[in-house]
């Protein structure tokens, strides 16, 4: 479009095009526009960068946080045998495959400690990457006899039966070198009126008297002079590799069990057959109200075995011995020839289980 301007008073004309103007418009118009377009593409790839380092940064604290939750359960399951100490125990090593184009393989290496307080436990795992990341978390555990009855070790073996056909040469020590019992403590514990009055050959070979006492009521059912806790409490806090072991009609331990420091329970739903001279410290409960015939038993008990019902046939190779019995005084040995030497006593209090406490879990340390 073209303007005229005309002068008439005898100036002279001139002409002004506009159209080089817009020119220029559109020109920086363009160029505002490219650089628009320019900011925004550095301002997603600046987003697209920072995302990718953000998704990167988390599965790494992801694979870390449960590296560690992973030698935190370890350190409770290192626990069930073992005494809590502050020094850290190694874990696993932990291998994660990246499995993606911006991630390489890690490795994380776990460690456990413990740190006590009372009754309280509070257990500790940790994981370092190879890569530097780390974290570690907490839980808090809290410890106790609370499984044991008090009379469950007042005498190595308890009926809710008879003693019946006592044959071979087998032993039950419970006197030491004081020559007597403790009070309230006896050789075994029968169901009330159903002492006999002859042993058979119990004790024939070591002369030791047997002082018997009663169950109040003539009980039939052992389970509460023996544990605190009900049948299905004490079978969910039953491992297979525990302090506390749970066996079906059929199952059995394939070794010796449980130490001085460290006994067992060992609940069987049925009368097992024990065989292979096994030495075993703890409580044995054997959950049958038909009896038990320990017929062909090879079995050394330290601690105390409690029958449901009759025991039958109790032979020259079942030794049963209890608890406080001191190393001088025991008829079970460990080692060989020269090297044998009596086995020890245990504390009943080291009966302990370990519960976690609600809402305790924390998490110390994750970068």
């Amino acid at each position: 479009m073209t303007w005229n301007i005309g002068v008439h008073s005898g100036g002279a004309a001139f002409t002004l095009n506009t159209r080089k103007e817009r020119g220029f418009y559109t020109i920086a118009i363009v160029v505002i526009l490219s650089l628009l377009a320019l900011l925004a593409s550095r301002s997603g790839t600046v987003l697209t960068t920072s995302a990718v380092k953000s998704g990167t940064d988390n599965v790494v604290a992801t694979e870390v946080f449960y590296a560690a939750e992973l030698a935190l359960a370890e350190g409770m399951i290192w626990l069930e045998s073992n005494t809590a100490t502050t020094t850290p125990q190694s874990g696993s090593s932990v291998g994660v495959d990246g499995g993606g184009s911006n991630d390489s393989p890690r490795s994380y290496t776990t460690s456990f400690w413990f740190e006590q307080s009372f009754n309280y436990t509070r257990v500790y795992g940790r994981a370092v990457g190879d890569d530097g990341a780390s974290a570690t978390v907490s839980r808090w555990l809290t410890t106790g006899n609370d499984v044991l009855a008090s009379t469950a070790l007042n005498q190595p073996l308890g009926m809710a039966g008879t003693l019946l056909n006592v044959t071979g040469n087998p032993e039950i020590n419970a006197i030491g070198s004081s020559g007597s019992i403790p009070d309230d403590h006896y050789s075994l514990t029968v169901m009330s009126g159903g002492i006999p009055s002859d042993y058979g050959n119990l004790n024939s070979s070591s002369g030791e008297p047997i002082i018997a006492g009663q169950w109040p009521g003539g009980a039939l059912d052992l389970w509460d002079y023996y544990f605190s806790v009900d049948r299905s409490t004490m079978e969910s806090m039953a491992t297979s590799a525990g302090q506390i072991r749970w066996y079906e009609p059929g199952e059995g331990p394939v070794s010796s069990l449980g130490s001085t420091s460290s006994p067992v329970i060992l609940i069987f739903e049925d009368c097992p057959q024990i065989t292979g001279q096994k030495l075993i410290i703890g409580v044995v409960f054997i959950d049958d109200n038909s009896g038990c015939d320990l017929n062909g038993w090879s079995m050394d008990l330290k601690g105390s075995l409690a029958v449901n019902g009759n025991v039958e046939k109790l032979n020259s190779n079942t030794d049963l011995e209890a608890h406080y019995i001191e190393a001088a005084d025991s008829i079970i040995t460990v080692g060989n020839g020269a090297d044998a030497v009596g086995l020890d006593g245990f504390n009943a209090n080291a009966f302990t289980t370990t519960v976690t406490s609600p809402g305790t879990w924390t998490d110390m340390e994750v970068n």
